[in-house]
């Protein structure tokens, strides 16, 4: 296979990702634990040591989880906005030693894949999304955005796979449990994306040449797997569109998602892992 995304976390609690495109591999976040990175590794026949870098979108506990060990033992690294630079450095000096800060908007080269970043509309210190190109393949990962700009959509469309936030349900949200002010934090223009407004996103890019859809970040008290998943494909359904599509569980995917061969038109592919 030319390659694969594998889901290590997904949610409030932690998010980690694999993107492996050829002899690039790049870790998508830390929000989990050395070890259970190290356990997730093996399962792929990887240690930490064969990963090409660390991209970080932003500088919040469920994405850095892992970085203080992290930054301790190993040497792989870390690329991360200025603002999210300067955020970590202050809680985590050591950490200065491998990190490589970037302009939100920047691109630049990752062994044999090229990164785009785009900044995102979240409520921390300089967040961003990503895009990595290369190996006839183009994925866009994006979570944590209170809203999709147009910058960022234009930078989803014409990706073979795309990771997209379905944070919540919205009316699971209103009536659950939170408190007020969090309810206001997760839908509003710097929280999280409801469900809804991914299954809107996810028709436009499978219209314009997606064809695997990984639905993550699910809220744990306001949304379930099968109410994101049956979201996006009613709107696929909608307008006679398929595409593979997956809901990443919170904890490791079973198995990898494979980027090739890609299926034959019609096919369809879902996992609940």
């Amino acid at each position: 296979m030319d390659g694969f995304y594998y889901s290590i976390a997904s949610g409030s609690s932690g998010n980690c990702a694999v993107w492996r495109v050829g002899a690039t591999s790049i870790l998508l976040d830390l929000g989990v634990s050395v070890r259970a990175l190290t356990t997730a590794l093996r399962r792929l026949e990887m240690k930490i040591e064969d990963l090409s870098a660390v991209l970080l979108t932003h500088e919040h506990a469920d994405h850095i989880k892992g970085l203080a060990t992290f930054c301790k033992k190993y040497d792989v690294p870390i690329y991360a906005s200025f603002g999210t630079s300067a955020a970590i450095q202050m809680k985590l000096p050591q950490a200065r030693r491998l990190l490589q800060p970037f302009a939100g908007g920047e691109s630049f080269p990752v062994g044999d894949l090229e990164v785009h970043s785009f900044t995102t509309p979240h409520d921390a210190a300089e967040s961003v999304c990503y895009r990595i190109d290369g190996g006839g393949h183009k994925l866009a990962y994006v979570t944590d955005v209170g809203y999709l700009p147009d910058e960022i959509q234009d930078a989803m469309t014409g990706c073979d796979t795309v990771v997209l936030e379905s944070n919540h349900d919205v009316e699971m949200l209103r009536t659950g449990p939170y408190p007020m002010y969090l309810k206001q934090r997760i839908r509003g223009k710097y929280g999280h994306l409801c469900n809804e407004d991914c299954a809107r996103t996810a028709a436009e890019l499978v219209k314009n040449g997606t064809k695997r859809l990984i639905l993550s970040h699910l809220s744990e008290k306001n949304n379930r797997p099968l109410t994101a998943y049956r979201a996006t494909q009613y709107a696929l359904e909608k307008s006679s569109l398929y595409c593979d599509l997956y809901v990443a569980p919170r904890g490791a995917m079973e198995e990898p998602v494979e980027i090739s061969p890609l299926p034959e038109e019609g096919e369809q592919c879902c996992l609940f892992d």
